[in-house]
């Protein structure tokens, strides 16, 4: 909504009251039914374009909720019903006018469904025991049950408006946080705006100035929520960050305690079913959002261990896991063996094909590498680049070097295309027997310098590293 047709829209209101007044409000109260529908189809609009669309269509939700409620009025009105008679449906209307509006300010968002059913069902205790409690005081005492309902709303106001501010101010994603800031000028005009009617207009008739007031808070969410401008991305502090993203979720229970406060004197027992909800609803709460931390953990380990390319373990992987495999070798009385493997000329296959193609190529190879590698206690990585390297128990050293072997022929026969012709890896094979006494990692180096001589003799071939001396240095090659 843009400022010229808000103007407009306030002047008509205004122009309506000055003419007709509280003699005939109808008019009055189509135009204050009308500017909660603006800022409703305001805030959906922006929704299309922004990164917190659900926050908005909530919103949304809510001020499109408060028209109905208004209808309400308009209805009690025009049928000439007295105001207790439309006291029970309104009261219900404004009750689910609050629910996405506390929601939106006060759950953290995110997690699981299960997590986000415990915020709902939060709400839904909140606004049951309001709404039970104000209902049970509306035969007892007139100005005692208006008394209490507006300072439940009051709490309740001031509250979401805090909420919201506080969420401002920690946010540091730009449409997030337009979207907070919106929603705390709101919450603030509106608690300001339901104060001073309650304390200073309280009899004021229907389709007098105060409508006027009402209609223009509805119309400044209107033109907030359609604004162009967007506020440049701000710097927030990282321990305020923390702070808030481990206090957002006290705040619907904190809210729920509130009510049961309030409630307490007059009807204690609705206090207490308050009181347990928000404390069971916390903790559970708590409970599913470390078993949903717990498992993002997990797939961030998974991730960390994880080459993303082909789905092999990476470096780090391996590195954790070779000693584990030496000492798995040795209980079963075999030596290890690790094999370091390249993809011969690969570098000319990115620059023939483009690294899209040999992406493919990779994972390719190491779809092979991996289905010739089926012992549960084999070891297979990504070592960096077009390099894979495989550890395993083997009981000598020609085994090992027909491992290898295996390896090469069934990469050469898969006759996958190359910058010239097809294709092919070399290999190198180091081996110790399960009474060496060298660390795992010196078979790394090993193999290494193998794969090196494999290389300069020509490619597509493997070569046996040489075995060790007790001294720790090498005897010889072995082709």
């Amino acid at each position: 909504m843009t400022l010229r047709a808000a103007l407009f829209f306030l002047v008509t209101h205004a122009l309506v009251i000055a003419l007709v007044g509280p003699q005939d409000p109808v008019g009055s109260y189509l135009l204050l039914i009308t500017a909660p529908l603006l800022a409703a189809l305001a805030c959906v609009r922006r929704a299309r374009a922004s990164q917190a669309a659900c926050k908005w269509r909530l919103l949304g939700a809510a001020v499109g909720l408060f028209s109905l409620a208004l209808l309400a009025l308009l209805y009690r009105n025009v049928a000439g019903l007295a105001p207790a008679q439309m006291t029970a449906s309104t009261l219900i209307l404004y009750v689910f006018y609050r629910i996405p509006l506390t929601y939106v300010a006060a759950s953290p968002g995110g997690g699981n469904r299960f997590i986000r059913a415990v915020d709902l069902a939060i709400i839904a205790l909140l606004w049951l025991l309001y709404y039970l409690h104000t209902r049970a005081m509306a035969p007892l005492n007139t100005a005692l049950w208006t008394q209490c309902l507006n300072t439940m709303s009051s709490v309740q106001n001031s509250l979401v408006f805090c909420f919201a501010l506080i969420r401002f101010l920690a946010e540091d994603n730009p449409d997030r946080r337009d979207f907070f800031r919106t929603l705390a000028i709101y919450a603030l005009g509106y608690f300001l705006l339901a104060l001073y009617i309650n304390t200073y207009q309280p009899q004021t008739p229907d389709g007098s100035w105060g409508d006027l007031l009402i209609s223009g808070l509805f119309v400044l969410l209107a033109v907030l929520a359609g604004s162009h401008r967007r506020h440049p991305a701000v710097e927030v502090s990282r321990s305020l960050r923390r702070i808030v993203d481990a206090g957002v979720p006290l705040m619907l229970p904190l809210l729920l305690m509130m009510v049961a406060l309030l409630v307490a004197r007059l009807q204690p027992s609705l206090a207490t079913v308050g009181f347990i909800g928000a404390m069971l609803g916390y903790a559970l709460r708590s409970v599913l959002s470390q078993i949903e931390i717990q498992r993002q953990r997990d797939e961030l380990e998974t991730l960390a261990r994880r080459d993303p390319l082909t789905g092999l373990g990476n470096r780090r992987s391996f590195d954790e896991s070779l000693d584990g495999a030496h000492r798995r070798a040795r209980r079963q009385g075999q030596g290890l063996a690790v094999l370091m493997i390249d993809i011969d000329h690969f570098k000319r296959l990115n620059d023939t094909y483009g690294h899209p193609e040999g992406d493919r190529r990779l994972r390719a190879v190491a779809g092979i590498l991996d289905g010739c590698l089926q012992r549960g206690d084999d070891l297979l990585a990504r070592y960096g680049g077009e390099e894979f390297i495989a550890a395993l128990p083997s009981p000598e050293a020609m085994h090992a070097l027909h491992l290898g072997e295996r390896l090469r022929a069934a990469v050469e026969s898969a006759a996958l295309p190359a910058a010239e012709g097809h294709v092919t890896i070399s290999v190198g094979v180091a081996w110790q027997s399960a009474s060496d006494e060298y660390a795992p990692g010196d078979l790394v180096g090993r193999a290494d310098q193998a794969l090196y001589r494999a290389k300069h003799a020509g490619r597509n071939r493997v070569h046996l590293a040489s075995a060790m001396q007790p001294s720790g240095e090498p005897v010889g090659p072995h082709a």
